[in-house]
C-alpha cells in the first residue's frame, strides 16, 4: 500500500477503469438486454411527455363499432369500400392511405379497382418477417428500388387482389418489428421481396403526398418519381453526426429519413390518444358533405378500431391499441422531420463522455476540491441524473436517441469505485499516521487526535488515576562509558519492554524520556482496579528489566561494579490529562500531584535501595499483606510528610551484584552510588546507614 500512498493517481485511474469496464461490458455482451432496458425507460417518457394537442394534419377515418352498426357487419362489400374511397377523394385530401389488407379476390373488386385508379390511395400490404410463416396470398405491387442489406427479408406476403394490383396503386407494408415484450417500437423502413424494396406505409404515404396527384400517376406508370426510397450516401458531417443509415426519395428533395444500422425506423410516440382527429366511417359514407373541410389537404388514414377486427397491438402508450396508432405516430414524425436516431459517431461521443465524467470524478476527489469520499457517490448520482436529463432534452428537442445506460452506470459505478479507492487510501493513510502518532503518543490519544481538528486551546479532562514513574539507576555511568549506538540499542529495548508490560496490564505509557518512563492507568478509559494493575505492572517491569540489564554493569572510576537497576514510584490521585500547546506543536501530559509524588518516590528508591515505592493513596487501595511500610518522608516540593511503603517481597525482585554489595559493606560507604538518583538535602537515611540492597532495611522515619 506504500506505493499507492506515494502515487495515488494510478489507483484512482485503476478504479475508474474497472468501473468503465463494468459499465460497458453488459452492452458488449448483452446488447439486446441493454437496448430493451433503455427502450422501456423511453416508454415512460413517451407516456409522460405525449402531447395532447390535436394533430389535424392527419385524420383517421375509423371503421368503428358505430360504422358496423349503421353500415353493416364486417367484411363490407367491396362496393362499400369503393364508395368510402371515393367519398374521401371527393373531399380533396393530400393523400389517402388505406390500412386494410385486400389480398383475397371478392365480388366487387372491379368496382373498387376503378375507385382506386381514380383516387390513387396508398394501399396496405403485409409481409411475413418470420421464416416459419410463409403465406402467398395476392399480388405484391410497388417496390421500385432494389434491395440492400438494410431491407428486412420477406418470407411470405399478403398482397393485393388481382383487380386491385392491375391498376398499379401505390402501396406500403404494415409489417411491424415486435420487441420481445410484445411492444411495437420500430418499423422496418423497407422489406425486401423478390429483389425489390417495399417501403413501410408511412414512407409510401409521405412520398405520395409529396408527389401530388400528377406525380402519383407518373409513379404508377413508372415515371421519374418511381425510384422509391433509396439509401442516401453519407458524406461530410453526416458521416459522423448523421444517422448510421438514411433514406431519400426523388420526390422529396432534401428530405432524408434516419434509420438505425438494422434499417429500422424508431417510432416516436409523441401524440397522446386524445390528440388524434378521428371520424367515423359511417359519417363519411352517409354524411360526407359535413366532413369535407376536415379531410381537405390532410393525410387521411382509413382503418379500423372495432372490436374483433384483429388489428390490436401493444405500444408504449398502452397494452391494447389499434395498429392505426402506430402509423399515425410514424406519419406525424415524418411530417415534422422528427424521427429519432442515434448519431453514427455515438460510440466515440460516448467514449469522450466517459473520459469527461472520469475527469470530473477524479478532479472532485483530488486535493484541489477535496470532496470527501462519502460524497462522491452523491456526485455520481448527480451526474447520472444530468445524463438522463440530457438524453431526454436531446430526444425532445433534437430527436436524438442517445443510449444512456452505459454513461449512467459509469457515473454511479465510477463514483462508488473511486470513493472506495479514496476510502481505502484514507484508511491506510490514517492507520499509517495513527501508527506514527502512536509511536510518540498513547494509542487512545493518537486516535482521539486523528478524529479531531487541530486546536490551539488546551484540552484537559480530570481523572482519578494511578501513576507509575520508572527510571534506571546508574544510567549516567553507562552513558559516560558506552558507545552511542550500543546505548541507543539498550534504551530502545528498555522502552519497548516498558510499553509492552504497561499495556499488557491495561495502562498507557504517557512519556518515555531517556531512561525515564511515566505510565498512567484509568486515564484513557475506565479501569476500576487501576491501583492493583499498576502494582502488578511495576513488579513485572522490575523483573523483566533485571533480565535485560543483567549483562550491563558499568564500572566506576574507583573500579567498583555498579549494577543497572530499575526504580519505580507508584501513586494514585486526581490529575488532569490531555493536550496543550500551540496547534502546530501539541503536547500530551497528565498533570497533578499524583504524577509528582510518583516521580519523587522513584527518586527515593535510590536512597532507600528499594526497587518499588508506593505512595499513601495507592497503598490504601491495596491489601495490607501486599505492602511493607517504610516510613514517613519529607519529599522535595511536598509540604507534608508522605507515608511510603514498599511492595511486599521486594527482595525477590532485585539482582544484587555481589562485588558491589561486598564493596559497599566493607567500606561502610554512605554516599549514594554514582547514578543512583538524587536525594533532597532535608531527607535521607540515618547517618552511616548502608545504602546497598544487602544492608538497607525498610522502616524508619527520616527527617532533616
Amino acid at each position: 500500500m506504500r506505493f499507492w500512498h506515494r502515487h495515488p493517481w494510478p489507483l484512482r485511474v485503476l478504479a475508474l477503469a474497472l468501473a468503465a469496464l463494468a459499465a460497458t461490458l453488459p452492452g458488449l455482451l448483452w446488447p439486446a438486454a441493454v437496448a430493451a432496458l433503455e427502450d422501456r425507460s423511453a416508454d415512460l417518457y413517451w407516456r409522460l411527455a405525449a402531447s395532447a394537442a390535436a394533430e389535424r394534419r392527419i385524420v383517421v377515418v375509423d371503421i368503428d363499432e358505430r360504422s358496423l352498426r349503421e353500415v353493416g357487419p364486417w367484411p363490407w362489400p367491396r362496393e362499400t369500400l369503393a364508395d368510402l374511397v371515393e367519398r374521401i377523394a371527393d373531399a380533396g385530401p393530400g393523400v389517402q392511405v388505406v390500412d386494410i389488407v385486400l389480398a383475397e379476390p371478392r365480388p366487387g373488386d372491379d368496382r373498387l379497382g376503378l375507385a382506386v385508379e381514380r383516387a390513387r390511395p396508398v394501399l396496405a400490404q403485409l409481409f411475413s418477417l418470420d421464416p416459419d410463416v410463409a403465406p402467398e396470398v395476392g399480388t405484391v405491387v410497388g417496390g421500385r428500388a432494389p434491395c440492400d442489406a438494410t431491407a428486412a427479408p420477406s418470407f411470405g406476403h399478403y398482397g393485393l387482389a388481382p383487380a386491385l394490383a392491375g391498376v398499379q396503386p401505390a402501396a406500403g407494408h404494415i409489417a411491424p418489428r415486435v420487441d420481445a415484450d410484445g411492444v411495437i417500437r420500430h418499423l422496418p423502413a423497407r422489406v425486401c421481396h423478390a429483389g425489390r424494396a417495399h417501403p413501410t406505409l408511412a414512407l409510401a404515404a409521405l412520398q405520395q403526398l409529396a408527389a401530388g396527384p400528377g406525380g402519383a400517376r407518373a409513379a404508377a406508370a413508372g415515371g421519374d418519381t418511381a425510384a422509391g426510397w433509396e439509401l442516401a450516401p453519407r458524406s461530410g458531417e453526416a458521416r459522423w453526426w448523421g444517422p448510421p443509415v438514411s433514406l431519400r426519395a426523388r420526390a422529396l428533395p432534401g428530405v432524408e429519413v434516419p434509420l438505425d444500422a438494422r434499417g429500422l425506423m424508431r417510432v416516436p410516440y409523441r401524440l397522446a390518444r386524445e390528440a388524434f382527429v378521428s371520424l367515423s366511417a359511417a359519417d363519411v359514407l352517409l354524411r360526407p358533405e359535413s366532413l369535407q373541410p376536415a379531410l381537405a389537404g390532410a393525410v387521411v388514414l382509413v382503418g379500423s378500431t372495432a372490436f374483433g377486427m384483429a388489428d390490436t397491438v401493444a405500444t408504449p402508450l398502452g397494452a391494447v391499441a389499434s395498429g392505426l396508432e402506430v402509423h399515425v405516430q410514424a406519419m406525424s414524425a415524418l411530417l415534422d422531420d422528427a424521427v429519432p436516431y442515434t448519431p453514427a459517431a455515438w460510440p466515440w461521443m460516448q467514449a469522450a463522455l466517459l473520459v469527461v465524467i472520469a475527469g470530473l470524478l477524479g478532479f472532485a476527489g483530488s486535493a484541489v476540491l477535496g470532496t470527501p469520499a462519502k460524497r462522491l457517490p452523491l456526485l455520481g448520482i448527480a451526474l447520472a441524473v444530468v445524463t438522463l436529463g440530457g438524453a431526454v432534452v436531446a430526444l425532445h428537442v433534437g430527436s436524438l436517441w442517445l443510449p444512456w445506460l452505459t454513461i449512467v452506470a459509469f457515473s454511479i459505478l465510477g463514483a462508488m469505485s473511486l470513493a472506495t479507492a479514496e476510502h481505502a487510501l484514507a484508511r491506510a493513510q490514517r492507520e499509517r499516521l495513527s501508527a506514527h502518532l502512536g509511536a510518540y503518543l498513547p494509542a487512545p490519544v493518537a486516535e482521539r487526535l486523528m478524529a479531531s481538528e487541530p486546536s490551539g486551546e488546551p484540552q484537559f479532562e480530570p481523572r482519578e488515576v494511578s501513576v507509575l514513574a520508572a527510571a534506571v539507576r546508574n544510567f549516567p555511568a553507562l552513558a559516560a562509558e558506552a558507545p552511542a549506538q550500543e546505548l541507543a540499542a539498550l534504551l530502545h529495548a528498555y522502552a519497548c519492554l516498558a510499553v509492552e508490560v504497561v499495556e499488557r496490564h491495561g495502562g498507557v505509557v504517557e512519556h518515555v524520556v531517556g531512561d525515564a518512563v511515566t505510565a498512567v492507568w484509568n486515564g484513557a478509559g475506565d479501569c476500576p482496579d487501576h491501583a492493583r494493575r499498576a502494582a502488578d505492572a511495576a513488579r513485572e517491569l522490575v523483573r523483566a528489566t533485571g533480565v535485560l540489564f543483567a549483562s550491563r554493569r558499568p564500572v566506576s572510576e574507583q573500579g567498583r561494579v555498579q549494577p543497572l537497576a530499575l526504580g519505580v514510584g507508584l501513586e494514585s490521585g486526581g490529575v488532569v490529562i490531555g493536550t496543550y500547546g500551540p496547534a502546530r506543536r501539541r503536547a500530551h501530559a497528565a498533570l497533578g500531584e499524583a504524577v509528582s509524588l510518583a516521580q519523587r518516590l522513584q527518586q527515593l528508591t535510590a536512597d532507600l535501595a528499594l526497587p518499588i515505592l508506593v505512595g499513601p493513596r495507592l497503598a490504601a487501595q491495596l491489601p495490607r499483606t501486599a505492602l511493607d511500610p517504610v516510613g514517613e518522608y519529607l519529599l522535595e516540593g511536598v509540604e507534608r510528610d508522605v507515608s511510603v511503603s514498599a511492595l511486599a517481597g521486594w527482595a525477590e525482585l532485585v539482582d544484587v551484584d555481589p562485588a558491589w554489595a561486598a564493596s559497599a559493606t566493607a567500606t561502610g560507604d554512605a554516599t549514594v552510588p554514582p547514578g543512583a538518583g538524587h536525594r533532597p538535602a532535608h531527607a535521607g537515611p540515618p547517618a552511616g546507614a548502608a545504602r546497598s540492597l544487602a544492608v538497607a532495611a525498610p522502616g524508619g522515619r527520616w527527617r532533616a
